[in-house]
């Protein structure tokens, strides 16, 4: 019992003790209070106000929400997936909405639509759960009586009607009023109206009206596609229609402003996918429209302003890499196709042939090498962009095609080579020749004419060029070995393949092409050449039987050119002192082969004659034995009678000089030795009449010769070299300095002028200097002279 008592006792202890405490916290609390009364107030008030504009921001939310999904009025992140078109059914659904037909008129708040195509009434069915009154024109909802929201400007970007201002509305009901066609209302109207299309076609599925369908959207694109956004959703709803419907798209079309899309475009996969179900390699024009449909490829200026060019060029260049094809790994997965609508109300899959073959998109082989053939060839179109560029409307001419790469020059479907073609066929005609100038050809080609009238010899090789393209020669021609001709000078163009290809070093068309310059000027020696001087030399090219077919054809055109414009004499017996003893002998028969062919020989032709002997180190004797044996015996009567001399008048015997008068038009013995006393006498006279130039090879003395050879610059003796060095250093001097030059180096400053630009002539075809009253070096023979200082050394 005292142990109960104790007990008790310590149990009402320990109450006391903590109602102490709880009354001695109760204290503190209340001091803490009283001290800082004014913090603690501040506290709750500003907590007040925080849970207040929560409770505000929560309940709109919850409101807006509630409204969205009442009339979903903007989509939300993830649309209604309906998987497959036979997964329901429209007569289960029970929508609010008519679909009211083209022609079928309806009266909405005192506006009278009559063109259709659109849902009336409250919503339409999504699903079976779901609908929607984002684009059903409801009747009861308010329209304003004044101003219109024409602009659309208080739209969201998805409209919906139940949703937009009363202004808005207006505007909308004013444009379908309208006919659906003025451009002047927002976008937003379109798209409002298009809303209800996607409804009609893929959840309804009305695919007996698609036609009708189809029609309304390729006209509003027709108004309306200028908007990026709904040209693309445009494009996209007609091609998705069409497979629906069951009806084939047309081929696919490179993306040559680019895809414009996060994917290949339906046509591109569905091609291609035809493509990969037959086989695993692509060809040229397959490759380039998988490349370009790819999203992240964009074609640079060049392809695109030259995109006929570029398809070319790609197509030359995939070919030689890839002969055989690019191979691809052809994927398990098959086309699937899925409808999102512009709307974002729903996304349905579109079903069709296509979910048989093999889906591009989903094919792992690396397209990077494709990509950089793309850049490549780009690259190589720059120059040509940049031309058309500045010059559009000579696109189709040759001196733009010329700009395009070489091997593409061989593609005769080029438009400018297809044009100059014709021009050419059409001059040189049936007979596949013709006689022209070098003028006509340039204007023919389509170039400008040189303004300062001369032709350089880099023009002559691009016209010579472009003919190789369209297998046509031209002569003279400077690849071979002519000279470059100018503006006036004749040419001979005749059809040849790949425009007449020669060797200009092959020993017979070298050794031949130098009979016929001799030739050439041996009949114009006289100031003339007859048609019979003419025929000798192409019987003698056509007697050359280590010549082939090109070659002759060649030489022949070449001699006709020239007889017309014969060359410098000077410069050709130049050129011959470096022949074999052989072909010297050649050179001297062709050329009294054809003064002989003449009906008499001229002083002048045999004067020519003697300097060719000499020129070629030939004895000069030569020359008469050999017109002997070429001149034609004298046409005199032959009697066939015996003589029966009868009395009369005796006949005075004929004198010598009779004799020779009556014969003057042809050659014998006698007058040959008088051509030759009358030569001797002038000797001095004709070696000024043929030297052409102050200095020549021909008469150059033994010690000019070794300093020509010493010399970098063979063929100018010293001090004309140092004068070149001088200029090559300087490039442009005056006038007055290079006259004090050329004295110091004992010349004359005109005739040294004279000197180097006929060396430069036989070396490049072109002249070294420019004389006024600065001197001037062509810079772009420079390199030239560094070239034969090279090989000097």
């Amino acid at each position: 019992m005292g142990r109960r008592k104790s007990g008790g006792s310590s149990a009402g202890f320990g109450v006391l003790i903590l109602l102490g405490g709880i009354l001695a916290l109760f204290g503190a609390a209340y001091r803490f209070a009283v001290e800082n009364s004014a913090a603690i107030i501040a506290f709750l008030a500003v907590g007040s106000i925080v849970a207040l504009l929560g409770f505000l921001i929560f309940s709109r939310k919850s409101k807006g929400q509630q409204l969205q999904s009442q009339f979903t009025s903007e989509p939300s992140a993830t649309p209604i997936s309906i998987e497959r078109f036979a997964s329901f059914s429209s007569t289960t659904r029970k929508a609010k909405a008519t679909w009211i037909l083209p022609g079928q008129q309806i009266s909405i708040q005192n506006f009278q639509i009559s063109d259709g195509l659109f849902y009336f009434g409250e919503s339409v069915a999504l699903d079976r759960s779901n609908a929607s009154g984002q684009y059903a024109i409801n009747g009861k909802l308010p329209v304003a009586r004044g101003q219109s929201d024409t602009a659309g400007a208080s739209m969201s970007y998805w409209p919906s009607y139940a949703s937009i201002t009363p202004q808005a509305r207006r505007a909308f009901l004013e444009w379908m009023a309208g006919g659906r066609s003025n451009p002047s209302y927002g976008i937003g109207y379109v798209f409002l109206f298009f809303y209800g299309i996607e409804h009609r076609l893929f959840i309804d599925r009305d695919f007996q009206g698609v036609e009708p369908l189809v029609a309304e959207v390729e006209r509003l694109l027709l108004i309306y596609g200028s908007n990026n956004s709904f040209n693309g959703y445009a494009n996209s709803f007609l091609t998705f229609a069409k497979l629906a419907a069951g009806v084939s798209l047309g081929p696919p079309r490179f993306a040559v402003e680019g895809s414009g899309s996060n994917g290949i475009d339906a046509e591109t996969r569905i091609y291609l996918g035809r493509r990969l179900a037959i086989t695993n390699t692509f060809a040229a024009e397959d490759a380039l429209l998988w490349v370009l449909a790819l999203p992240d490829v964009y074609l640079r200026t060049p392809a695109v302003r030259c995109f006929d060019e570029f398809a070319l060029l790609w197509a030359l260049r995939f070919n030689q890499k890839y002969p055989k094809g690019f191979a691809v790994k052809v994927p398990t997965k098959t086309i699937d196709f899925r409808y999102r609508a512009a709307s974002g109300a729903f996304e349905v899959e579109v079903p069709g042939e296509h979910e048989q073959y093999p889906d591009i998109a989903a094919v792992k082989t690396s397209t990077n090498v494709l990509v950089t053939l793309v850049q490549s060839c780009t690259e190589e179109l720059e120059p040509f962009s940049r031309f058309v560029g500045r010059k559009p409307e000579a696109r189709a001419t040759m001196q733009a095609a010329i700009l395009l790469p070489n091997d593409l020059l061989q593609d005769k479907s080029v438009g400018a080579f297809r044009s100059f073609g014709e021009r050419i066929d059409a001059v040189i005609g049936t007979h596949g020749r013709a006689s022209t100038t070098m003028r006509e050809v340039i204007k023919m080609v389509g170039f400008d004419v040189p303004a300062d009238g001369k032709v350089t010899s880099a023009l002559g090789d691009q016209l010579g060029n472009i003919l190789d393209r369209i297998d046509v020669a031209i002569e003279p021609d400077r690849r071979y070995g002519s000279g470059t001709p100018q503006l006036d000078d004749k040419v001979f163009l005749f059809k040849a393949a790949g425009g007449g290809p020669v060797d200009q070093d092959r020993p017979p068309y070298r050794s031949m092409k130098a009979q016929v310059e001799v030739s050439v000027l041996a009949a114009a020696a006289d100031g003339e050449a007859s048609s019979d001087e003419l025929r000798e030399v192409i019987a003698v090219i056509r007697a050359g039987v280590a010549l082939t077919g090109v070659e002759q054809a060649r030489l022949i055109a070449f001699a006709v050119t020239i007889f017309e414009s014969p060359p410098k004499q000077a410069r050709v017996l130049r050129r011959l002192t470096d022949r074999t003893v052989e072909e010297k002998q050649a050179i001297a028969n062709a050329a009294i082969a054809a003064v002989g062919a003449g009906e008499n020989v001229k002083q002048d032709e045999v004067r020519f004659l003697e300097r060719l002997h000499k020129s070629l180190g030939l004895p000069s004797d030569g020359v008469y034995s050999g017109l002997h044996r070429t001149t034609k015996a004298p046409d005199e009567p032959v009697p066939i009678t015996v003589e029966k001399r009868v009395s009369g008048i005796p006949i005075p015997k004929q004198t010598e000089t009779a004799a020779i008068a009556a014969a003057s038009v042809r050659i014998d013995a006698g007058r040959l030795a008088q051509v030759q006393k009358e030569t001797q006498a002038v000797s001095d006279l004709l070696t000024q009449i043929f030297v052409e130039d102050a200095e020549t090879a021909t008469n150059s003395s033994p010690a000019d010769l070794a300093v020509d050879s010493a010399s970098a610059f063979w063929g100018l003796d010293e001090a004309h070299a140092e004068l070149v060095e001088y200029l090559e250093i300087k490039v442009q001097i005056t006038r007055q300095e290079f006259e004090e030059r050329a004295r110091y180096l004992k010349l004359l400053p005109d005739g040294a002028i004279e000197k180097i630009n006929d060396w430069a002539f036989d070396r490049f075809d072109e002249p070294l200097l420019e004389d006024g009253e600065q001197v001037i070096m062509d810079a772009r023979l420079r390199s030239r002279l560094a070239e034969l200082r090279e090989a000097a050394t």
